[in-house]
């Protein structure tokens, strides 16, 4: 028995509010109709069920909290609904129904998305992108995050992967920790808001992805509070894999399934996202995949395995396949990518169906930037090299919220020479960073690792701190920084000028394992060719080989390079200093240099290039030389 409690008869619990019901295959759906709704205007409701338990509505679009929405400014979040804290309990999430919402005034009539194989996703934890400059207040907003696109879109990047922004417990989180999934989150702001960032995000070229959290909710959902959890059909007691946390959904329910798809379409057509980033799912599988064994008196699986949770499975594969099918129905283009985390024969088969797989090679990026040459190997940026994946199959990345900062290791832990040389550390990053970008295929970039941020990110046991981080963008203030960050927009410039040397049909070598010997990564498209040089030593300049394959080495031109760094051609080598890179192409391989607009940004660093391309400290009076500021440029006489 189901009961709805609205507002619109003050709360009464009356008999005609009793819901009916319909079995369809199997499943039982509760309905039931209420008349005399005025339009436009905001009605709270709750159920009832069994005649005891108080819920929320599963399908909500709007959910108000009665313990935490009052610490939520009216700045943030205006003319909020009231809680209606004098008729309900405050421990019951009220859904909020309003005929109008929904209709919001698209700006950008069409948006179109860069190709997977293109795609560098920015990744973005509203609560900490901005807010109080220097402290860890956690009180970013979507209005901040929209300040800050145009400063993302120079940086070059062409999406934005949003960590969860579905209502989750509080309103401090990461959002692995939800409660409804049709409802965004009213700690960073509106609904409209969040439209609105779509919005703006497509009107810069930028394609927005959602992080998706199917694996667990919080203890608020409706169906994990319905009944004992020795009887719930939708969760297990205990989860039968080995990466649980929170409350387990029960993966074989087909109800369960349905509410997934039905979000899926929901954040697509109502929020027009570009797709979704699917938060471990290693633990998507059904639940008799991981060969565990279950106890039905008390709804709980055995000890979970890591091997029977790593190994192969068909369940989990079959699962984001149907997943996929679902998406494809609403929109054939929309990214799809996997936290899986698996072999590359799951990973594979994942990929044959048109996904991507998220690629951790964070601990050998903080190996190189901390300068040890042990376990420092960056090949796997190019997903063939990763174990045989499928090329192009991988969003590959040296940070994500989940890793710690490359920086942070460095300054706790780097070899000598790097250690105690702030300079030194930052110009490593930059060869990471090329080493990330210049490998063809999708990669992605958190949150101001662009610029060095060195905040640990992890508890002393090794996990996650998910207290809210420092607002660092007053490091740009520092030369090495801003340099750094320049580095991340000349990479990701190439990348964007020249889109067939980094998609699936360019001829790559990719040599990112040597240490004394150098790095390097060679592209082909046509005539084109584009050659990374890497000196990974911290305190020898060394001459690194120039391949016939490459061209003639004086016709090579010096496209981008290591801060305050002079490589040079001589004799069919690069020299490079200690820890420096420099990216040097043929001549038909585009270097975006334009005019500068006259308003466009002077905070950026000036660099000079003299006509060979090499860069200078400053130009001579009567030089001819390239300016550049951003990812813009031009040539002037001095």
């Amino acid at each position: 028995m189901v009961q709805l409690v609205g507002s619109w008869n003050d709360f009464a619990i009356v008999p005609d509010q009793q819901m009916h019901y319909t079995d369809i295959d199997g499943i039982r759906y509760f309905w039931t109709s209420v008349d005399g709704l005025e339009a436009g205007k905001d009605y709270t409701y709750y159920y009832i069920v069994d005649g005891q338990t108080a819920v929320g509505d599963p399908y909500a679009r709007l959910v108000l909290d009665g313990n935490n929405d009052k610490y939520i400014s009216s700045a943030v979040y205006p003319d909020m609904p009231v809680f209606p804290s004098e008729k309900v309990s405050s421990s019951v999430p009220v859904a909020v129904y309003n005929s109008d919402a929904g209709k919001y005034d698209w700006q950008t009539a069409s948006f179109t998305r860069p190709s997977q194989e293109s795609l560098v996703l920015y990744e973005v934890l509203i609560r900490d992108f901005t807010g109080t400059e220097g402290k860890a207040n956690g009180n970013g907003t979507i209005s901040g995050l929209i300040d800050r696109l145009d400063y993302i879109k120079e940086l070059g990047v062409n999406g934005i992967e949003l960590m969860p922004i579905m209502e989750f417990d509080g309103n401090n989180s990461w959002g692995y920790n939800p409660n409804f999934y049709f409802a965004p989150d009213k700690a960073y702001g509106t609904p409209d808001d969040y439209r609105r960032l779509v919005d703006e995000c497509h009107a810069r070229g930028l394609a927005v992805v959602l992080d998706v959290v199917f694996n667990q909710t919080a203890g608020l959902h409706p169906w994990y509070l319905m009944y004992p959890m020795v009887l719930s059909k939708f969760y297990n007691g205990t989860s039968p894999h080995a990466y649980s946390v929170l409350n387990d959904w029960n993966q074989n329910n087909e109800l369960v399934q349905r509410q997934f798809k039905d979000v899926l379409r929901y954040w697509l057509t109502e929020y027009k996202v570009d797709g979704f980033r699917f938060d471990l799912v290693k633990g998507l599988g059904d639940n008799d995949s991981y060969g565990n064994t279950y106890n039905e008196a008390t709804n709980t699986w055995g000890t979970p395995s890591g091997p029977g949770t790593d190994a192969y499975n068909t369940s989990r594969i079959a699962r984001m396949v149907t997943l996929h099918a679902a998406v494809r129905d609403v929109d054939p283009t929309a990214y799809f990518i996997n936290e899986d985390l698996a072999g590359a024969e799951e990973e594979n088969a994942l990929a044959s169906d048109g996904d991507l797989n998220w690629a951790n090679i964070n601990n050998s990026a903080c190996q190189f930037a901390m300068g040890y040459e042990e376990n420092s190997s960056l090949s796997r940026f190019f997903s063939p090299s990763d174990g045989g994946r499928m090329r192009g199959s991988t969003v590959s990345y040296a940070e994500s919220h989940d890793e710690e900062r490359m920086a942070y290791k460095q300054m706790k832990y780097g070899a000598n020479g790097v250690k105690n040389n702030y300079a030194m550390r930052m110009r490593r990053l930059g060869s990471v960073a090329a080493q990330m970008l210049m490998t063809p295929g999708p990669h992605m970039i958190w949150q101001f690792q662009e610029f060095g941020a060195n905040q640990t990110t992890k508890n002393t046991d090794g996990s996650n701190n998910t207290n809210p981080k420092l607002v660092v963008w007053n490091n740009l203030n520092n030369a090495n920084n801003a340099g750094l960050c320049q580095t991340y927009r000349d990479l990701l410039a190439l990348r964007d000028a020249n889109p067939e040397l980094f998609g699936n049909e360019s001829s790559a070598t990719i040599l990112l394992n040597g240490w004394a010997e150098g790095r390097s990564i060679l592209l082909s498209y046509a005539d084109k060719k584009l050659l990374l040089a890497v000196n990974p030593l911290v305190d020898k300049s060394i001459d690194i080989f120039i391949p016939s394959e490459a061209g003639d080495a004086s016709s090579l031109r010096l496209l981008a390079a290591s801060h305050n760094t002079s490589p040079a051609i001589a004799n069919g080598s690069i020299a490079l200093e200690p820890g420096a890179f420099a990216v040097y192409g043929s001549e038909d391989v585009s270097s975006a240099i334009d005019e500068i607009p006259s308003d466009y940004d002077s905070a950026y660093p000036i660099i000079y290039y003299n006509l060979q391309g090499r860069q200078i400290a400053a130009p001579v009076p009567g030089q001819i030389v390239i300016r550049r500021q951003g990812t813009a440029a031009y040539k002037v006489i001095y």
